[in-house]
């Protein structure tokens, strides 16, 4: 039988990419099982995003990784966006019936599926097939936290952050943090960005475990406060 595979679906940044492929290489020579790496690419939007990746596979190619680039057939792109955060996670949606029927044709056993932080639509694949979902989250355990405590912030806070009488949002983990401290993204509640935010936040629950860019001896109240929900 082949070996396990562990597939990587992520978006054609190359902030994105290239971390999340080098964290599939490091996941297969740490295993203590012989896995292998499938990586799902979504055509990118644009020649010079396409080029970039392209070059990026060339050089993983030609590499002694046990490494596989699947390509997703294209889709529409949609028209109608309003912000980066919306218009990816549009494109993973129209992508998701190719994502499924590319993971469930793979002719090894899936050992896990790991997504970019922009893909969390792709999470209905890993529940309708049964495979164990991971996301990958480029950014710090802090950024996660706020993330995380997004949706409940959502629902406690029925005014505009900067209006709040506190003067500062409560994340578990971080001190009291200052509303210009926030992300552009959590600052008006009536933006698609905000919703995706929120959205987002409430959708990583799904994920079986989150593979973060941080260290234990980095963040440790941070790491701490997401370990205790």
């Amino acid at each position: 039988m082949a070996n396990p595979t562990v597939v990587l679906l992520p978006v054609w940044g190359v902030g994105h990419f290239m971390p999340m492929i080098e964290a599939g290489k490091r996941m297969v020579q740490c295993s203590s099982r012989a896995l292998s790496l499938t990586v799902l690419l979504m055509p990118a939007p644009t020649v010079q995003a396409a080029s970039d990746i392209a070059g990026h596979i060339r050089r993983e190619e030609a590499g002694d990784t046990d490494i596989r680039f699947h390509h997703l057939p294209r889709v529409q792109l949609p028209t109608d966006h309003t912000g980066i955060e919306e218009y990816i996670s549009h494109i993973v949606e129209l992508h998701v019936p190719h994502i499924g029927a590319a993971v469930s044709g793979l002719t090894c056993p899936v050992a896990a599926l790991v997504v970019d932080i922009f893909c969390t639509p792709a999470l209905d694949v890993s529940r309708e097939l049964a495979v164990p979902a991971y996301v990958y989250f480029t950014s710090s355990a802090a950024m996660l936290a706020l993330l995380l405590r997004s949706p409940t912030l959502h629902e406690e806070v029925e005014v505009e952050f900067e209006e709040l009488e506190e003067g500062a949002v409560d994340v578990p983990g971080l001190p009291p943090v200052p509303p210009p401290f926030l992300p552009g993204t959590m600052l008006d509640r009536k933006t698609p960005t905000y919703s995706w935010f929120v959205s987002t936040g409430r959708r990583y629950m799904e994920a079986d475990g989150i593979v973060v860019n941080t260290a234990a001896e980095l963040e440790p109240g941070v790491l701490a406060a997401i370990a205790n929900g």
